[in-house]
């Protein structure tokens, strides 16, 4: 037993050798948290920071200005272009030189004068549609709200609701921050990258380098090389991990509520099922390049199917069910519900259960594979 640990152990320490012995492997372990860390907060996110709002005022009373001052007035504005007829408004609009366009029509201090609501027109940009619409509801609350000022309505207050008012409270992401939505999900993301990439790599690099018969007439058994090139990928993945958690939580400022012993079982799991599929890539792949490609042309469906992109409940039915398959979107469920929920064990136990699953399956058609292929 002693000498089984030992080589499995010397196995180890040359793996994470490998990891690390040139700046080229260093970079590449490196990069993709520095990158992702930096870029996916501000780049993926659907808040509505820079609007250009393209208006026509054909009122010109005191309420249309009031109104046409509020929206100007808005932080997310950052131009606003008055034009002076409906022709140059859908110019802006076709020349992607305004997000949206809105028209205050000539009866617009009449009718609420008379107690009416605000009539005002939007019209969204549909090329951006998700964007303009979320800048479209604001403008909208603002015409609601100086609508009621002008009646002489009293608004509710944060804790109370006006008969016949709706009251909206967001839970887990109060300020409804996407960057709270979106550090999560880097764990998923970095830890897919690095274990794919390490476990791809394993016997395509053998090959390549003329070592895969030397390690075929090793002492080791097909359990022994797989766990002596499983643990690395895990290891690794654990400690860029740990980046992503302090950079969220100290620069980011999201905050971790749930478990965290709970969070690293869900990555260490996560790894391990997505290090089996990789050997298996590599088992079928002569070169390093070819290993990459078949790396790639499984990343990006995992990324669609996860929930990353877009909510997996609004996919058809099927996709819900090919995307339960998908280890990705178990690790983005477990990281948001640590990080945002306070989830703990007790929570989180489905998701660590198919996981498992994913990583028994995985990992023991790597030991099938392998065992075929050196034994």
């Amino acid at each position: 037993m002693r000498e089984r640990l030992h080589r499995w152990f010397a196995l180890l320490i040359k793996e994470l050798h490998l990891q690390f012995r040139t700046p080229r492997s260093v970079l590449m372990l490196v990069m993709p948290v520095l990158l992702q860390t930096l870029l996916f907060p501000f780049v993926v996110t659907m808040d509505v920071t820079h609007c250009d709002v393209a208006l026509l005022n054909e009122d010109g009373g005191s309420a249309s200005l009031e109104m046409q001052q509020r929206i100007a007035a808005m932080p997310y504005v950052s131009s606003m272009q008055q034009v002076h007829s409906r022709e140059e408004l859908h110019r802006l609009l076709d020349a992607r030189r305004a997000m949206i366009a809105v028209h205050l029509p000539p009866d617009f201090d009449e009718r609420l004068l008379r107690g009416e609501s605000a009539p005002l027109q939007v019209i969204c940009d549909g090329r951006r549609s998700n964007s303009s619409q979320i800048a479209a509801g604001y403008i909208s609350r603002l015409a609601l709200r100086l609508s009621a000022e002008l009646r002489g309505e009293a608004l509710p207050q944060p804790d109370e609701t006006a008969e016949g008012e709706l009251l909206v409270r967001h839970v887990f992401n109060q300020e409804l921050s996407y960057v709270w939505f979106i550090m999560p999900c880097l764990f998923g993301m970095i830890g897919m990258i690095t274990s794919l990439n390490i476990s791809a790599m394993a016997l395509a690099r053998e090959r390549e380098e003329g070592t895969y018969e030397q390690l075929c007439v090793t002492p080791l058994s097909p359990l022994e090389i797989l766990l002596g090139k499983t643990v690395p990928a895990t290891m690794i993945v654990l400690v860029q991990c740990s980046i992503i958690w302090a950079m969220a939580h100290w620069a980011y400022g999201v905050p971790f509520l749930g478990s965290a012993p709970a969070l690293v079982a869900g990555v260490v799991v996560y790894s391990l099922a997505l290090t089996g599929i990789g050997f298996v890539i590599s088992a079928f792949c002569a070169t390093q390049q070819q290993a990459y490609v078949c790396m790639f042309c499984f990343i990006i469906p995992c990324i669609l199917l996860s929930g990353f992109v877009a909510p997996a409940e609004n996919m058809p039915a099927f996709m819900q069910s090919v995307g339960r398959l998908d280890p990705l979107y178990y690790m983005i469920l477990i990281a948001r519900g640590t990080f945002l929920k306070g989830d703990g064990f007790a929570e989180i136990w489905p998701h660590l259960t198919a996981l498992a699953a994913i990583g028994l399956a995985t990992l023991g058609t790597a030991y099938a594979v392998l065992r075929r292929r050196i034994c």
